[in-house]
């Protein structure tokens, strides 16, 4: 399993709502494990994907970057790690 932490800063109630407009946009059906944090300054998504592969392919080749353009949502900085222990309820 490998997560991405992507942050994203302005208005955290602007860009929650930009989130929940690309989300619906992309659906959740294929999301197994993720967080959005409201900060004080924006908001931190941490996502998960089955493999480093996986994350390129969606992140770097895929559709979410014309989703979050779409949608106006700023262009993350994101930090890319492999997951050592993933615990949910």
């Amino acid at each position: 399993m490998h997560a991405s932490i992507s942050t994203f800063r302005g208005d955290p109630d602007d860009l929650v709502a930009r989130y929940d407009a690309a989300l619906a946009e992309l659906g959740t059906a294929s999301i197994d494990l993720q967080l959005c944090l409201r900060t004080d300054d924006g908001i931190v998504v941490v996502d998960t994907c089955p493999s480093r592969e996986a994350f390129d392919a969606f992140y770097n080749h895929g559709p979410l970057r014309s989703v979050l353009a779409r949608h106006g949502l700023p262009e993350p900085v994101v930090e890319d790690h492999p997951v050592h222990v993933a615990i949910a309820r």
